[in-house]
């Protein structure tokens, strides 16, 4: 599934589009009047966390790749398109993908402020949002994208690594300072990551993400799936503490 600075990748991409009318457009999904969209200037592009939002007067349209979603620009894949645009300059075809149209001023829509990429994120209101589950699992939360918009599972192993803290750690037992470090590190990791995107080196910076040996310790990683939705963890059981005493 695409993280944060994925999408903000993919928004850089289909900017040249902005400001264009769409010439046609065409898909099989159910809850959006396709057909209507033909005409429609598209006016700018945003994102919330792992959501691309397409913005027309009137509405935008949200498209969210989920686990499996893909697109093509100015080509065509050989799978059951979900929604197609072709402009002036060019086209974008989007698969496997969760499209919804909003109808809503996004402000009443997205709280921008838990976006790690976006310029006004809040680490207070974050940290708030932490306390509010003792119980649950620090590998869960991270992945929760009303607490923290834009980590994805990559970005969740790599953050809690760099940070010392064991995924199956319970958000109540994780000293604040431990959880402040936690999530600036998701700030800074992301925007990071944005950058080895646009280089095409993030598989040689990712430090345990799918990696065998800690760096630090020079042991073997352990692959675990842990949590609710299960996920896949990468960690170091010498250097990343567990802050509880939970079995799994």
């Amino acid at each position: 599934m695409p993280e944060g600075p994925q999408i903000i990748i993919l928004k850089e991409q289909l900017e040249q589009y902005v400001g264009q009318e769409i010439l046609e457009a065409k898909g099989t999904v159910k809850n959006i009047p396709v057909q209507n969209l033909k005409n429609q200037i598209l006016t700018e592009i945003k994102t919330y966390g792992k959501v691309l939002l397409l913005c027309f007067p009137t509405f935008t349209i949200r498209i969210h790749l989920m686990l499996f979603g893909k697109y093509a620009i100015n080509q065509e894949l050989n799978r059951e398109l979900r929604l197609g645009f072709t402009f002036e300059t060019g086209e974008v075809n989007f698969y496997a993908c969760d499209c919804r149209l909003i109808s809503e001023h996004l402000n009443q829509v997205y709280d921008w402020s838990t976006d790690v990429m976006h310029p006004s994120f809040n680490q207070v209101k974050v940290l708030e949002k932490f306390y509010c589950h003792p119980e649950r699992l620090i590998c869960d939360a991270l992945l929760d994208q009303k607490i923290l918009a834009g980590v994805g599972n990559g970005i969740k192993n790599e953050v809690l690594f760099r940070t010392h803290i064991h995924p199956a750690s319970l958000m109540g037992q994780v000293p604040e300072a431990a959880l402040k470090n936690l999530i600036r590190t998701c700030v800074t990791f992301s925007k990071e990551y944005l950058s080895w995107k646009q280089e095409g080196t993030e598989k040689e910076n990712w430090q345990v993400y799918q990696q065998r040996v800690c760096l630090r310790d020079q042991v073997p990683l352990r692959k675990e799936k842990i949590g609710k939705p299960v996920r896949s963890c990468y960690f170091c059981e010498k250097c990343q503490v567990l802050y509880s005493s939970c079995v799994f």
